[in-house]
């Protein structure tokens, strides 16, 4: 199986929002997160439900639950 590469979206002013907001979360639904991400990466438009979530033409959700707190980033594939 292909790994994929995770490239975060860069404004034109430098900032990455969804590093920021990565950021914000508390230590354990950043794990949680970042292991969302991971599992995505690795398994690519494969990756379902608890971790990725397709929504709508080609987005997605990255998830992550901790208790009653969940948190989402989208994201999308792309060739070269």
């Amino acid at each position: 199986m292909r790994e994929f590469k995770v490239k975060f979206y860069k404004k034109d002013d430098g900032t990455e929002p969804a590093k920021d907001f990565l950021d914000t979360l508390d230590a354990k639904m950043f794990a949680k997160m970042v292991r969302s991400i991971e599992i995505v990466r690795i398994e690519g438009v494969s990756a379902r439900e608890p971790y990725s979530k397709h929504l709508d033409d080609g987005i997605f959700e990255v998830r992550a639950k901790v208790g009653s707190d969940i948190s989402r980033v989208l994201y999308f594939f792309f060739k070269k």
